[in-house]
């Protein structure tokens, strides 16, 4: 009789319960975000989201896709996650708290699509219905409320990760899907649902941001590991299924690891591509980061993580320093774990084997040997998402397996129900803890400073809000102590010099120390260029170096390695102009506008600007020079990269076209009454 019972198919009650239980999840991961919303705008948010306000307020079609394609982040331009910030904001500057809550809103999304795909893992696997839905349950909320990912969906730009992961949680559920109709003998149904995820999914995902690429690869691993771990494709669909798992699945991911492989002879000539480390170097030290990373994705430590990792040590080999060589060995065998899985016979193992494979596989684009920076949060993102799969499996499977004998005694263990609950209670009062860290930049600078001690950037982002706050002693204090541990550090020195100037006093030796690490720091760096070009802004006003070391600076600068870059070099050139025109000499302003102007990548804006400074200083004649001499970018579009788009574009609708006529209208006027009034 209680057989009989256990054996009949849940009541639509019980069946509802999942879909209930997730629900409660989101809102508690809702809830446990809120805090976050106040936070400000961060480092790459500025110069991504700053090109809202290029055009005026977005009101018209030609201004949207003026916006979309303006994209720079990556070789794509990742248009899909430019549009949806129109959604938050359509001019700049805005407020943060709209973007904040919509990165929440695509992680909830997220966490629906990955308990889709999980639940779909668990039944390929052999679990029944009903225990797979907990399955999915239980593998997206720990997922989903996982305070690792705090510094993801707080991070506005890092929706560009988010929507990625979207489109390949979405892509492989619906793979997910076809291959279970293929099973079933469906397969016109099958092929339908698994063509369209995989190559639409695989579009949207590398328009989000680039890694979205890795859907293929990602597809093969779930393949291998279990749709045909038992090895009945050519069963279930025939040759022409092979043959179709070649064009989507194999060749694709294949097509992807060939690019990756290109950047490999890097490996051997140690070209550094601008880094403070080779590739050799970075894929030994990502051996130890990822270990780093499982650390943080499965204890909910306590600590709060950050945007700076720039005190990693280095790995200069296998021995130095030792963890490396274990490091390396760990993936190794995390390598062979995963492939040798597909042979488990317990579903527990065999999932984890899944979740291993997945992660690696999902790492393989930034955590190798492309000369990337060294470590972000992010980049977890989407390769755990099924870290927690195996766990959930263990949960619920010892729960399901004494059903029968529970029912009869009335022994139902209890424990795998307070076990799961006490451990997304636990990480949601951790990320509801972090979020809120997030929700006060003061705070999160002070707990960033106190957590990276080592890191030049944590420091200085400390010193900035003392100096804000008015309280440049401790400013001075934070940055001293940290420049005896890094006295070549430009950030820090950029700092210090701030400090200074508010002071209106410099400590000896901070001039010198400036004017060398202008000619030797990183100056491509984007966050050092950002700081340099901070410190020559305020430079304007400060008594501190005495006369011209504003100029002394760029000068120093311009005999740099790096200024050889045509971005850093024209920025120099440009700011050297300024200071000739600032001090009368609209001669040599001019001469150096045009070296500046002649640099290759010329952003198509410059020339109309440096015209103007030059009209506005009183000098049309130079400025309408300028124009005839130096022709319009748009006139020599090359290629059909996401910035040529964006030229022609502009071209099309003649942005800059109406531009330049009114300004040669207005510099003609302004020259005929100069010469009317010479006249006279």
């Amino acid at each position: 009789m209680h057989t009989q019972k256990t054996s009949m198919p849940p009541s639509s009650s019980r069946r509802a319960l999942p879909f209930l239980a997730f629900g409660v999840l989101l809102v508690v991961a809702w809830l446990a975000y809120w805090p976050g919303r106040t936070g400000p705008f961060l480092f790459d948010d500025y110069s991504n989201l700053a090109t809202l306000g290029d055009f005026g307020h977005i009101d018209t079609w030609w201004k949207v896709v003026a916006f979309l394609t303006s994209g720079f982040a990556g070789p794509t331009g990742r248009p899909l996650s430019l549009a949806t910030f129109l959604l938050d904001a359509r001019n700049w500057p805005a407020a943060p708290e709209a973007f904040k809550l919509t990165n929440v809103a695509i992680h909830l999304i997220n966490g629906v699509l990955l308990a889709g795909l999980s639940t779909a893992l668990a039944r390929a696997l052999g679990m029944a219905r009903q225990p797979a839905a907990w399955v999915g349950v239980l593998t997206a909320g720990l997922w989903l409320l996982d305070p690792f990912w705090v510094s993801t969906t707080l991070y506005v730009v890092q929706r560009m990760a988010m929507l990625a992961a979207t489109f390949v949680f979405a892509g492989l559920w619906g793979y997910a899907q076809g291959r279970a109709l293929l099973a079933q003998g469906r397969r016109r149904a099958g092929y339908a649902w698994m063509s369209v995820a995989l190559a639409l999914g695989t579009l949207l995902a590398v328009l989000s941001k680039e890694n979205g690429a890795l859907l293929p690869l990602l597809a093969w691993v779930l393949e291998a590991l279990v749709f045909d771990r038992n090895h009945t494709a050519l069963e279930q669909g025939g040759r022409a299924f092979l043959a179709w798992r070649w064009v989507f699945i194999r060749l694709p991911a294949l097509a992807v690891l060939a690019y990756l492989a290109t950047f490999l002879p890097g490996l051997w000539t140690g070209a550094a591509a601008g880094r403070d480390f080779t590739p050799l170097q970075r894929l030994l030290t990502e051996s130890r980061i990822v270990w780093t990373y499982l650390g943080d994705i499965w204890l909910a430590r306590t600590h709060d993580g950050g945007l700076f990792h720039d005190d990693i040590v280095l790995s200069t080999g296998l021995l130095h320093p030792l963890s490396t060589l274990f490091a390396v060995l760990g993936i190794l065998a995390l390598i062979a774990f995963a492939t040798l899985s597909r042979w488990a016979r317990h579903p527990v193992v065999a999932a984890a084997g899944v979740a291993v494979g997945f992660y690696l596989a999902g790492q393989v684009m930034e955590s190798t040997w492309l000369q990337l920076e060294l470590a972000f949060e992010h980049r977890n993102y989407l390769p755990a998402g099924l870290m927690f799969l195996p766990l959930a499996i263990f949960v619920v499977g010892v729960r399901s397996s004494f059903v029968a004998f529970a029912t009869k005694l009335d022994l139902t263990p209890r424990w795998p129900i307070w076990f799961a609950v006490a451990l997304l209670a636990l990480f949601a009062l951790q990320t509801a803890r972090r979020a809120d860290v997030w929700g006060k930049p003061f705070q999160q600078a002070l707990v960033w400073a106190r957590e990276h001690p080592d890191s030049p950037r944590a420091q200085g982002y400390l010193a900035n809000f003392w100096s804000n706050t008015g309280n440049t002693p401790e400013a001075a204090r934070l940055l001293n102590a940290a420049l005896r541990e890094h006295p070549h550090s430009l950030i820090l020195l950029i700092n210090r010099a701030g400090v200074a100037c508010a002071q209106e006093q410099a400590p000896d030796g901070l001039r010198s120390s400036l004017l060398h690490a202008a000619r030797t720091a990183d100056l491509a760096d984007n966050v050092t260029q950002y700081q340099f070009g901070k410190l020559l802004d305020g430079l304007g006003t400060c008594t501190a170096f005495g006369p011209h070391f504003g100029q002394d600076l760029i000068t120093a600068a311009l005999a740099n390695p790096h200024a050889g870059q045509a971005a850093v070099q024209r920025d120099l050139l440009h700011r050297e102009a300024l200071a000739a025109l600032a001090a009368g000499d609209a001669q040599a302003a001019y001469a150096l506008d045009l070296r500046a102007l002649d640099l290759p990548g010329l952003p198509v804006g410059a020339r109309l600007r440096f015209a103007v400074e030059l009209a506005s200083a009183g000098h049309p004649r130079e400025a309408l020079d300028l124009l005839n001499t130096v022709p319009s970018p748009l006139s020599h579009i090359r290629g059909w990269t996401m910035a040529a788009l964006h030229q022609r574009w502009l071209r099309h609708v003649g942005f800059y076209q109406d531009s330049e006529a009114h300004l040669r209208k207005v510099l003609t006027q302004e020259i005929a009454e100069k010469a009317a009034k010479a006249a006279q």
